[in-house]
């Protein structure tokens, strides 16, 4: 009886030892990541299906200068301007439903708590699949800054807060 034992436990020992490499090896992964990340991922509409999208930023876009997008305002602003489509292949077929603003975009303000993102947006309509946009390209700016969207909403205020208040949405395409 003792021996189907001891021939289990050299078998087990045997299999475990096979193949891989001793605990206490150091094996060379290559460099960590570095830099800054090309662009947000922002929201555009495929027919009628939110697709993410990396957007390449910087330069000006309507004269208004814009960096690396990092924040969830700048994002919002980039919607509201319309930009991010361009000739590419990734972007090939896109549009978008937020409207297009220009100047306005002074009035566009963001407050991000850790449950909800507030945006505050000049204008009077938003159609439900531009609130997708906006909700969806804020909650993944904010992820990627280190937020997280287990659990946080967005609320958007329309015409400075004077407007109409779209509360508590999540992003479709997220779920």
């Amino acid at each position: 009886m003792w021996w189907r034992l001891a021939t289990v436990l050299a078998g087990i020992s045997l299999v475990a030892g096979c193949g891989g490499a001793a605990t206490n090896e150091v094996s060379d992964a290559g460099d960590p990541p570095t830099g800054i990340a090309v662009g947000p991922t922002m929201y555009y509409l495929e027919g009628n299906t939110l697709r993410p999208v990396i957007v390449p930023t910087g330069g000006t876009v309507w004269d208004v200068p814009f960096g690396k997008l990092g924040d969830v305002r700048g994002a919002v602003q980039y919607l509201m301007l319309g930009a991010g489509l361009s000739d590419s292949e990734e972007t090939k077929g896109l549009r978008t439903e937020v409207p297009t603003l220009g100047a306005a975009l002074v009035n566009v303000n963001v407050v991000v708590t850790d449950r909800v993102i507030t945006v505050v947006l000049p204008s009077y309509d938003l159609s439900p699949l531009a609130v997708d946009q906006v909700v969806c390209t804020a909650l993944a700016v904010d992820s990627a800054r280190g937020g997280t969207t287990r659990g946080k909403t967005v609320d958007i205020l329309l015409h400075k807060g004077i407007g109409d208040r779209i509360a508590g949405r999540t992003c479709p395409a997220m779920s």
